[in-house]
């Protein structure tokens, strides 16, 4: 583990439990939306439940926003903390990452992985095999990708879909995506719909669980 991927991990577990000390009533209000106001102990168990709170904290930490300044618990514990310049810089480095949709294009002899963001048209390279074992050609997740010690890496969020289920998330993450630029911001990016709103991947993946023959596309039509 290089430097910043170890300096990573531990300013995350301390933000974590900073938010525990000082915000325990956020996270219920922030676990509530997160899962849409359901329990996903009576839906998942084993590998899905452990990876939907690990999915929760990651989102919780990056993306869900505290207050109306739109702050999330980076901004807060950057000004709520006396930090070292390096861990400063490699927060304000990583707080504006997003969760995106994507899909393995191909895998090299030596594991590495070249992945396509489905909603943000770019390439990537992942290296790490601890990460990429057992990802195949045509796979489809949604992640949070970091750039860490020079090299992409994932966060540890991981929403697994199946190749079928990729044209039904595309669809619906497209509508809701025009709904937003109509209604909250007209100018606004991909980028800037998937920071205000990457918790829909983790609700199209719930309701995958829970209905297995849903289509999201014709969701809240």
């Amino acid at each position: 583990m290089g430097k910043e991927e170890s300096l990573k991990a531990d300013l995350v577990c301390s933000i974590i439990q900073f938010v525990r000390e000082n915000h325990a009533e956020t996270i219920d209000k922030a676990y509530e939306y997160f899962w849409d106001s359901n329990k996903p102990d009576e839906f998942m168990s084993g590998t899905a439940l452990s990876l939907g709170f690990l999915n929760f904290e990651d989102w919780l930490i990056f993306d869900y926003k505290v207050n109306p300044d739109n702050n999330t618990f980076i901004d807060i514990y950057l000004k709520n903390n006396t930090l070292k310049d390096n861990e400063a810089d490699l927060l304000n480095s990583l707080k504006d990452s997003v969760i995106s949709l994507y899909e393995v294009s191909s895998v090299a002899k030596d594991k590495s992985i070249a992945l396509k963001d489905l909603l943000m048209d770019s390439e990537h390279n992942l290296q790490d095999k601890a990460l990429t074992r057992g990802l195949n050609k045509g796979d489809v997740f949604a992640t949070r990708l970091l750039t860490l010690d020079g090299k992409t890496c994932m966060s540890g969020c991981v929403y697994p879909y199946t190749a079928d289920q990729k044209k039904a998330v595309l669809t619906y993450m497209d509508k809701q995506f025009k709904r937003y630029i109509r209604n909250v911001k007209p100018d606004g990016t991909m980028k800037d719909f998937l920071k205000d709103y990457g918790e829909l991947l983790n609700i199209i993946w719930m309701n995958f669980i829970m209905h297995p023959t849903m289509n999201p596309s014709k969701e809240n039509e």
